[in-house]
């Protein structure tokens, strides 16, 4: 706690302070509203024991009891929701992207807010999720496809060097990277690497990202920073030097959610007078809602037009290939082609083809990673849907889908081969690929025998939990 005494006097209650930064940190989830509701995730949960406390600040959001482990949970697998610490949602709330919207999401890595704006957004409009670490963004496609985004598209780029072919953008998060002071409630070794000096490095970072993203705003857009520490050189210090270079061409908009406890942002610190409408961001201390601790502030392009807006998509959806899968996919499971009206599917590498949204706005730079959801695997004997296009469209068969027992879905969840009963079978053609499901729920695609009876588990290898719980 010494390294903290620098804070004090700004900590209404110290005592509490302190309390609270020593307690584990309460799990937070958020209901994926392309899949569910939040009410039914609940009464689903409850089934199995678990009691959710909804947040209040924020609809769709619940705290999980201690005791629960959301990751080897089914319905995390199956894409029914999303864990992400409470205090984390903030950011996106105020971004408030919408379907339709053109939104840039600068340091995307691990995907929790693009996965959770992209749900926001309906699966509509476009989102660029970029993170310079290609590493970290593999494992953010990960989140993408479970959550069953198709107006998602990834790309891996130093986001303060975004060329400006990228175009400009409605509304821009920059959730920037920090020293993670607020997060010493899960990782207690930040502390050990906090200090003002790697502060003060940082905040380099940190304002070249915020400077550039005041460059892709619309004028009219909005960019929402944020931070998970508590250090004023890299809060309002930056946002302090991006609004004396942009002038009249920038300002701050109130931060404040209803429900949620907040102090204003600093507008002076150790003697340095800061912009007073600083006072308009917010600092959430971790005891004020028992959280993990963040900064945020809103801010509005007024004017200026450095770049264009972006011209000709880079992609141009379906040919003839795309579309005689297209019609597989709509055979096989008995779907309703207008499932499809606002997708459309596009050839992307030789593993297979997308599934997008009609509406994205794909620019020609820099190049993208992968375009919405990884839809067939196109480079075997048998086209294939993906788990995640198994997952988000199944919902959608009327035909080769079999609804699974526990034992039998624990078993699917394992990669094993399971018997299924005639009565389970009724909408099945012939041999070849299902859809499975439980609680009505897809899990994703398996492949059924007709002389065996049994089902093969196509569940991912890198998904597996040996102990999931049902």
């Amino acid at each position: 706690m010494d390294y903290f005494e620098r804070y004090r006097e700004l900590i209404d209650d110290w005592a509490a302070f302190v309390a609270v930064v020593k307690r584990p940190l309460p799990t937070t989830l958020w209901a994926n509203p392309l899949k569910i509701t939040p009410e039914k995730l609940q009464n689903l949960m409850a089934d199995s024991g678990i009691e959710l406390t909804p947040v209040g600040w924020y609809p769709g959001a619940f705290r999980l009891p201690a005791d629960v482990m959301p990751g080897l949970r089914w319905e995390f697998l199956a894409g029914l929701y999303q864990v992400q610490e409470e205090v984390a949602l903030l950011p996106a709330r105020l971004l408030d992207p919408q379907p339709g919207d053109r939104v840039l999401d600068m340091c995307a890595a691990p995907g929790n807010k693009s996965a959770q704006m992209g749900a926001m957004m309906a699966n509509r409009g476009t989102l660029l999720a970029n993170d310079r670490n290609g590493g970290r963004m593999r494992a953010a496609r990960d989140v993408l496809n479970r959550i069953g985004l198709v107006n998602v598209t990834t790309l891996t780029w130093d986001s303060s060097s975004l060329p400006g072919e990228i175009g400009l953008f409605d509304k821009i998060m920059v959730d920037v990277p920090c020293t993670c002071e607020g997060t010493c409630r899960k990782d207690t070794s930040v502390l050990s690497r906090s200090s003002v000096g790697a502060s003060l490095k940082i905040a380099r970072i940190q304002t070249a990202l915020l400077r550039k993203a005041v460059q892709l705003c619309r004028p009219g857009g909005r960019i929402v920073y944020a931070t998970c520490t508590f250090a004023p050189e890299e809060n309002e210090l930056v946002v302090d030097a991006i609004l004396r270079e942009a002038g009249d061409g920038l300002r701050l908009r109130p931060s404040a959610v209803p429900g949620l406890v907040a102090s204003p942002g600093l507008t002076e610190w150790q003697g340095q007078r800061l912009h007073p409408d600083l006072q308009l961001a917010s600092r959430i201390w971790p005891q004020q809602n028992d959280t993990g601790g963040f900064f945020v502030a809103v801010l509005e392009k007024v004017d200026g037009d450095r770049y264009a807006v972006v011209g000709d998509r880079m992609i141009q959806p379906g040919d003839s290939a795309a579309d005689s899968l297209l019609a597989e996919v709509v055979e096989r499971f008995g779907m309703d082609t207008a499932v499809f009206n606002h997708l459309a599917i596009i050839p992307w590498s030789k593993r297979g083809v997308y599934l997008v949204n009609q509406d994205q706005q794909l620019p020609t730079r820099p190049r993208l990673d992968a375009p919405g959801l990884f839809f067939m695997r196109t480079g075997q004997r048998y086209a294939k849907l993906t788990t995640a296009a198994a997952m988000l469209l199944g919902q959608h068969a009327t035909q080769n889908r079999i609804e699974l027992t526990a034992e039998q879905a624990r078993a699917y969840l394992q990669r094993q081969t399971f018997a299924v009963q005639a009565a389970q079978t009724t909408t099945c053609t012939d041999t070849g690929y299902v859809v499975v499901c439980y609680h009505g729920y897809p899990l994703g695609l398996g492949v059924f025998h007709t002389l065996s009876g049994e089902v093969e588990s196509h569940f991912p290898k890198a998904w597996v939990r040996p102990d999931v719980q049902l």
